[in-house]
């Protein structure tokens, strides 16, 4: 079973949140009801030593009352050597509670403003009671989907003036795009519109944590619609104590995965050379340097993506013409056309190549008639002369007139000559005839 944290709330600066109150014994018993252990800051913020025994403080917007300079000091030292904060402010900031809580939020970067966050479209009842759900995926929003701030004032991120890696800061929440804030400018209060505002910042700082919500009324119990039972807004507040008061990195949550198999040998060779402590240290490690460099990751893989894609794409074209033209040779290797068979065939690679069906719309044998028909006088010589002759010879074959004969009875009709050459066909015929007659004529003798 998880070991519950300790956690002292501040006593000393006429907090609003105190555990007597009835305004907030929602809260009072989830505490009790949770097993945390409670203590109470009754003589301020003055030993370091007295800080260390609690896990985490809760600084609940301090009414007409500032932090000393030496408080400030040991605060800050605590967090750095790893204690941790819950910073809690309420509708108009510092100046509106005359407090000086900004003056310790300036270590860790932020500060609460002096406005009351409102929206015209999104809250419940009042526009000074938004419901927020702009939240960002984080260990203290799990779960969480939507949450009330009632009277409430934003946070403002400050922007770092050098690079330091002890020091990172998140916002986990933002108002809506019809977010807007009445703000004190130093003389008025002033009414503009204020889309995405920060709400709920959490830092990591040093060694140790800061959560920051500028809205009291979350842990109130005055009003169920927009206090600690509202929608989701005591998940919101379990979620924020367990994360600071517990290490999150070692206690983490387990969750089977498939791990590529050259993967694990290398994190295996990791652990054993540079002496990690285990492989889920090396998978948090790979998981958040990809969250924080999520944009160019995505950009990269994008890429690749696209590249490997045209390749696959002129792989493939380049395959289609190779099959195109493998069809085309096939029609061309059977002209010159003799038979209807022939014809055939090539009206089914057609088919391949277009995808369209073909029909027969002519006669072939009335073709093959009239393109005999068409030979020119010269072929006409060759077969007067041939009369006399007794023999026609063309392309170094010589034949007779009774041959021709013979060969057209036998194969059907079939002509000798196309286009004014020897067809394929009559030329193996006669070389089959001239074999036979020479075999019948060495029978003989």
């Amino acid at each position: 079973m998880q070991k519950k944290g300790t956690i002292a709330l501040d006593y000393s600066h006429n907090n609003k949140l105190i555990v007597e109150s009835s305004s907030f014994q929602d809260f009072t018993n989830f505490l009790f009801t949770s097993g945390y252990k409670l203590g109470k800051i009754q003589a301020g913020f003055d030993s370091l030593k007295k800080l260390e025994q609690y896990d985490c403080i809760i600084l609940s917007s301090p009414n007409n009352s500032k932090l000393s300079e030496k408080e400030i000091e040991v605060l800050e030292k605590y967090v750095r050597q790893g204690g941790n904060l819950l910073i809690l402010s309420s509708m108009g900031g510092d100046h509106t509670n005359r407090t000086n809580l900004n003056e310790l939020t300036n270590y860790f970067r932020f500060y609460f403003v002096s406005d009351t966050v409102e929206d015209s479209m999104n809250y419940l009842n009042l526009q000074r009671r938004p419901l927020i759900t702009n939240i960002t995926p984080h260990i203290i929003t799990d779960q969480v989907k939507k949450i009330v701030f009632s009277s409430a004032c934003s946070v403002k991120v400050m922007e770092f003036l050098e690079d330091n890696e002890d020091i990172k800061i998140e916002i986990v929440a933002n108002g809506g795009l019809n977010t807007w804030h009445r703000i004190y400018d130093g003389k008025d209060w002033i009414e503009e519109d204020s889309p995405k505002i920060p709400l709920l910042v959490v830092v990591e700082y040093y060694e140790g944590k800061v959560v920051a919500i500028g809205n009291l009324s979350m842990f109130s119990s005055l009003g169920s619609e927009y206090g600690f039972s509202a929608f989701d807004n005591n998940l919101l507040i379990a979620n924020i104590l367990k994360f600071l008061t517990s290490d999150v990195v070692s206690e983490g949550k387990v969750i089977t995965i498939n791990l590529n198999l050259d993967l694990f040998h290398w994190t295996n060779k990791v652990l054993k050379d540079q002496n990690w402590e285990n492989v889920s240290d090396v998978i948090n490690l790979a998981v958040k340097y990809f969250k924080d460099n999520y944009s160019d990751a995505i950009k990269e893989i994008k890429r690749k993506r696209e590249e490997k894609l045209a390749k696959r794409i002129a792989y493939e074209k380049a395959q289609k013409k190779i099959e195109e033209e493998s069809s085309e040779d096939k029609i061309l290797e059977m002209i010159p056309v003799r038979k209807r068979e022939d014809l055939e065939d090539i009206m089914s690679a057609l088919e391949e190549v277009t995808g369209e069906k073909y029909e027969m719309t002519i006669d072939l044998e009335e073709v093959e008639e009239k393109a005999v028909e068409e030979v020119t006088e010269e072929k006409i010589e060759v077969e007067e002369k041939a009369v006399e002759e007794k023999f026609i010879e063309i392309d170094g074959v010589k034949y007779t007139i009774e041959e021709t004969k013979e060969f057209k009875k036998q194969s059907g009709g079939r002509h000798h000559i196309w286009h004014g050459k020897l067809t394929k066909g009559f030329k193996e015929w006669l070389e089959d005839k001239r074999k036979r007659e020479k075999i019948s004529a060495l029978m003989k003798k």
